[in-house]
């Protein structure tokens, strides 16, 4: 399964954000190549008022500049709910990245994750950072440069055949026989602030 998102993220070469029904702040889209790889990165803020609250239910009912309406449900996990009140802001900011590098001729296929959650403390307006990280070595198994596609084999053996958005390259740096480091990486903040 993660497999197949790595394959899914490496075809795609590009950072795409769901932002959901609220307006973006902001947004960064960043392209950083070396001689040995290649990273995408991109950034997306959100902010949007609490304009109400269903303590009983957990529910809080957002509003963005917009005027775009969201209800979100605040489960358990949720600290300090209490903490929150009318007018308070919630600001969002969502991170992805997908970095992809030649690993030495030597390294052996594998795939790893990590994942970890910080929530704000006791008595703290409610908060979090949630961090994904999930790394694959693949081999090159075939390239075809005139269609910009590449096949692909995972640690577990599935192959994949993908496309490679050009503005990545024309394929000229990698071989059949090649180990890609694939990193996958997500990040979530949310954070909550009187007005």
């Amino acid at each position: 399964m993660k497999k197949l998102l790595l394959f899914s993220v490496f075809a795609l070469m590009v950072v795409s954000f769901s932002a959901g029904v609220f307006a973006q702040d902001g947004a960064t889209k960043m392209m950083k190549k070396t001689d040995t790889g290649v990273e995408l990165s991109g950034t997306v803020v959100m902010t949007a008022t609490v304009q109400s609250l269903n303590v009983k239910d957990r529910l809080i009912v957002l509003t963005d500049a917009a005027g775009n309406v969201q209800v979100v449900n605040a489960g358990p996990e949720v600290k300090n709910f209490d903490q929150i009140a009318l007018g308070d802001e919630v600001t969002a900011e969502f991170y992805e990245s997908v970095a992809l590098q030649l690993a030495g001729p030597d390294t052996e296929p594998a795939e790893g994750e990590a994942m970890g959650v910080m929530t704000a403390a006791k008595g703290e307006k409610p908060g979090m950072v949630a961090i994904d990280v999930i790394s694959e070595i693949v081999t090159v198994e075939a390239i075809d440069k005139a269609n910009q596609k590449v096949k692909l084999k995972g640690a577990d053996g599935q192959v994949a055949t993908v496309k490679v958005d050009p503005s990545i390259g024309d394929l000229t740096k990698i071989k059949v026989g090649d180990k890609i480091r694939v990193t996958y990486t997500k990040a979530l903040a949310i954070s909550v602030q009187n007005p």
